[in-house]
């Protein structure tokens, strides 16, 4: 996700914020922006004037579906680790007859 600074860089009448891009995203902006042949900044900023024209519906609608999609994925992952869990009792059971069982071998 990208993060705007508060401060300004100011180069003769331009004034642009400050944005860091996680690396994977910068990678692909920045192939983006080779592709049509501009700039990183005008890319990003373009991107940011067509979602606020579009009233961030769109971007909205995605946001919500991606997470949507994750908690989908994070809920199969839990409920795989609660039944991995729940069959652990029976594991530590067997484990416990196995070393007593081992243990009266060695006695005897």
């Amino acid at each position: 996700m990208a993060v705007v600074h508060t401060d300004f860089y100011r180069h003769e009448n331009l004034v642009r914020k400050s944005i860091l891009i996680p690396s994977t995203q910068h990678k692909e902006l920045k192939a983006l922006a080779v592709e049509l042949d501009s700039s990183l900044g005008d890319v990003v900023e373009t991107i940011m004037e067509i979602m606020r024209q579009d009233n961030y519906q769109q971007l909205k609608a995605a946001i919500i579906q991606k997470r949507e999609q994750e908690l989908s994925s994070l809920n199969q992952s839990l409920d795989e680790a609660y039944a991995y869990l729940g069959s652990i009792p029976d594991t530590v059971e067997e484990a416990r007859f196995f070393f007593a069982a081992g243990c009266e071998g060695i006695v005897a």
